[in-house]
């Protein structure tokens, strides 16, 4: 042992820094058997029934749906309104509409008289307030009276509905046909144009 020279007269000792590097690279590689775990899990993996699924949704799926969606507001003069569907789609690339089916609205006058909408689909602005839809519109009022038409565009907060494909109106009175109307929900009012016609009973 006399003749043992060391190789080193300097002992080195682990730094802090390749500790700090050893314990970030074993973090790293953690987190990437995670990902890789859970994205290879079949239970991770969202699955709708196609049941859901209404046209176009078919093919997309960068929506989401809602069952049972209802709204409730007032319009510029407080009167109330309510806006129900028994499913709702909302895109998720669009952030203010949302296609609503099986629609029913409650809406109510100034003089607390009011209509009862319904119709199968419709879409919905959530900002602008307003309902418009190419389907059947059915319309009921507190007094017997009704009304049908092909489409209809409502603005739940100006109470203005209007529809460029006609309206028959149904009453006591008798009825009204005409190739185009406007309804001010606030006034209670109608105004028809186009090829308008009435028969009085």
């Amino acid at each position: 042992m006399k003749n043992y020279i060391p190789k080193s007269l300097k002992v080195t000792k682990p730094t802090n820094n390749k500790l700090i590097k050893i314990s970030i690279i074993l973090i790293l590689l953690i987190t990437v058997s995670i990902i890789f775990f859970f994205s290879n899990n079949p239970k991770s993996t969202l699955i709708l029934d196609e049941k859901v699924f209404k046209g176009k949704y078919e093919e997309e799926k960068n929506f989401i749906k809602i069952d049972g969606l209802k709204f409730f507001g007032y319009n510029k003069k407080n009167n109330p309104y309510s806006l129900t569907a028994k499913l709702a789609i909302k895109e998720t690339k669009n952030i203010n509409e949302i296609v609503l089916y099986k629609v029913k609205a409650d809406i109510f006058f100034n003089d607390q008289s009011w209509v009862f909408l319904n119709t199968e689909k419709a879409v919905f602005d959530v900002k602008k307030k307003t309902l418009h839809t190419f389907s059947k519109v059915k319309g009921y009022y507190d007094d017997g009276s009704s009304f049908i038409t092909p489409s209809l565009n409502y603005n739940f907060n100006t109470g203005l509905a209007k529809s460029e494909e006609g309206i028959v109106m149904f009453g006591k009175w008798g009825n009204i046909k005409s190739e185009k109307f406007t309804l001010n929900t606030i006034k209670n009012t109608y105004n028809f144009s186009g090829n308008a016609s009435m028969n009085v009973r």
